[in-house]
């Protein structure tokens, strides 16, 4: 039987860091990336061989204790640093991809002399705009416009985060100045989503109604063959499509999760204009919102039933309405960001 091995140098979580954002300091330190570094610990082990590393929301206990031994940490401690404990909601809430991040944090890491890493708040679905910053946070790397991957290296004695694809350090530029208008934007996105997740955590009343509404603002359109979301109404733009980097929402059970950070925002500012400060349907629906909403496909969200055609636990959904959502998932034209069978609009609005 292997032992398993002890790090001799190995830096300690931030109370406030994602456990992928820890193992990735650990092993940056090694000049390793954390599967790489992982493997090795499993070999040591032997049991977790080959295993993946750690997963934010709900970590498995063996690997932490496997890395907590590594680098010489209560297991329990690593626990409760999760998503799921710090943050107890609904998994349709937290994202499981690309982690949006924010510049002035990682600036605020190195005048402060310590790494920079990446905050457990920033898997939050509602969070779009750094509360303590007051900006936007970036899912594309702002030197090369790719989607954000990260890299922890060494420079000038710190771990600093690297685009992946183009090795340009993630920094906000010496704190320039920002735009007068995106800051107000930021400020007032912000408030929605301080609304939004008290709504997250206050209970199953307003949150299934809340779910209920975006769900609604992502379905596909009721008309046959339509390429867009019912959100589309809201710029009453008829030629408007869904663009590329949104289509994967479409139809979702959980829209947010798929969606950029600007797409997340521009869904909340689209929430309170329909519903005002409650942010969700009540007793009386607005008008603007019974317009959009009367247009979704009927599409059976909430109903996971088996189809009495066939017993193998398939929904049943209406040929019609099938054929919507199978529209609203073709692929798209990389320039356009149309839908192929309908026409190109280089006129469409982009939040």
């Amino acid at each position: 039987m292997m032992v398993p091995a002890r790090l001799p140098v190995a830096p300690h979580p931030f109370r406030d860091e994602l456990l992928t954002s820890w193992t990735a300091r650990v092993a940056a330190r090694y000049g390793a990336e954390p599967f790489e570094l992982m493997v090795f610990l499993a070999g040591q082990a032997g049991r977790y061989a080959g295993a993946r590393q750690i997963d934010d929301v709900v970590p498995d206990m063996g690997l932490l204790r496997l890395w907590a031994k590594a680098c010489r940490i209560d297991p329990e401690r690593l626990r409760r640093r999760s998503v799921a404990f710090r943050y107890p909601r609904p998994q349709g809430w937290l994202l499981t991809e690309t982690v949006p991040v924010c510049l002035a944090c990682f600036d605020a890491d190195v005048a402060a002399g310590r790494d920079a890493y990446l905050r457990v708040n920033w898997r939050l679905a509602e969070q779009a705009v750094c509360p303590e910053h007051r900006t936007m946070l970036l899912d594309r790397c702002p030197a090369c416009r790719s989607g954000l991957r990260l890299s922890f290296r060494m420079l000038n004695g710190l771990l600093r985060p690297f685009c992946h694809k183009c090795d340009a350090v993630l920094t906000s530029g010496g704190g320039e100045t920002e735009d007068p208008l995106k800051a107000d934007f930021a400020a007032n996105v912000l408030e929605i989503q301080r609304q939004i997740s008290g709504i997250v955590i206050g209970g199953p009343g307003r949150l299934d109604r809340l779910e209920h509404a975006i769900r609604t603002l992502w379905a596909p359109l009721d008309r046959d063959g339509a390429a867009r979301p019912v959100l589309a109404l809201w710029y009453d733009e008829p030629g408007w499509n869904c663009p590329y980097e949104a289509r994967a929402a479409v139809g979702r059970l959980a829209p947010l999760q798929h969606l950029s950070v600007r797409w997340r925002a521009l869904t909340l500012v689209i929430l309170h204009d329909l519903f005002g400060a409650d942010l969700v349907p009540g007793a009386v629906v607005p008008e603007a919102a019974l317009v959009l909403f009367r247009r979704a496909a009927p599409l059976p969200w909430l109903t996971d039933g088996r189809d009495p055609r066939n017993g193998k636990g398939k929904r049943a959904v209406e040929a019609g309405a099938e054929r919507v959502h199978r529209l609203s998932k073709r692929p798209v034209h990389r320039l356009n960001g149309n839908f192929l069978d309908e026409r190109g609009n280089f006129g469409r609005i982009h939040p």
